[in-house]
């Protein structure tokens, strides 16, 4: 009489719960979620205004995975932690998962903003405009905006080789300044922290311009008497785990932040800078 099979043994070929395939990953099923959120930003059958809270949803869903997630991952590769879970996915293999499906997120939510709903929105009577591209009655309301809203509450902050790197709120907008070189300047660079605290669109004629083009638009107001070489409108914002974070300063010290936990990258091109008003 043949003996009764072990419960723990399994036929050539059977599937094992435990197998790693049987598992999905924490990290990329979170990620999934925010994906989903995409899928409702791009289906035509969403109504417009529905579409654009998603992405704006999508947005804050990314800093939130980014500040934790991310963050977490890059402590245990910095720590050279290799243990790995059910799925057998090492932390430096869902890094490189992220870092691939995050940036094919990011090409397809600027081709869903910029190339269907801001196209529609402008159907609809609704037009964002840019700074560079205003009419004179645009550029003048702006101004007058400027002058009367923004100025009362900002405060610019002039980037001295001589102090430290001042605090910046995290999750917060800033325009960055270049000074024109003069022999008796020390001064090169400026942040302009744009205030949370007013609406992020202001109303002028032909349509809505973004409140940190308004500011770029008159940034010479922030610095009187300082001839400004250009104004940065790539608006760099700062994600990090931490409240404030305040990054060394260096000899090249053209600002940009990218959503790296708290990390900057100082490119030393010009591009994506306007020439400033004196």
């Amino acid at each position: 009489m043949d003996p009764l099979p072990s419960l723990t043994r399994h036929a050539p070929g059977e599937a094992v719960l435990s197998d790693p395939p049987n598992f999905i990953n924490r990290e990329l099923s979170n990620f999934a979620f925010i994906e989903r959120v995409l899928e409702e930003a791009a289906d035509p059958l969403v109504p417009l205004l529905e579409r654009l809270r998603f992405l704006s949803l999508l947005s804050t869903a990314l800093d939130e995975f980014f500040m934790i997630r991310v963050a977490g991952l890059k402590q245990q590769l910095s720590g050279h932690v290799e243990e790995t879970g059910p799925d057998a996915m090492s932390p430096g293999e869902q890094f490189h998962a992220i870092s691939e499906r995050s940036h094919a997120m990011s090409v397809q939510q600027d081709a869903v903003l910029l190339d269907d709903i801001l196209p529609r929105l402008e159907k609809a009577g609704i037009r964002l405009l840019r700074g560079d591209v205003l009419s004179s009655e645009a550029k003048a309301a702006a101004a007058a905006f400027v002058e009367r809203q923004v100025l009362p509450v900002l405060t610019p902050l002039a980037l001295d080789p001589g102090h430290p790197f001042p605090h910046l709120r995290n999750k917060s907008l800033n325009l960055v300044v270049r000074f024109a070189p003069t022999p008796e300047a020390r001064l090169r660079y400026g942040v302009v922290p744009v205030p949370a605290l007013l609406p992020r669109l202001v109303p002028v004629p032909d349509g809505l311009l973004f409140l940190e083009d308004a500011i770029a638009s008159n940034v010479s107001l922030l610095f009187p008497g300082m001839a400004i070489e250009g104004c940065c409108r790539s608006t760099p914002r700062l994600t990090s785990r931490r409240r404030n974070f305040s990054p060394p300063l260096s000899s090249s010290a053209t600002r940009t932040s990218t959503r790296s936990g708290g990390r900057w990258r100082w490119p030393t091109s010009s591009s994506g800078c306007s020439p400033g008003r004196k």
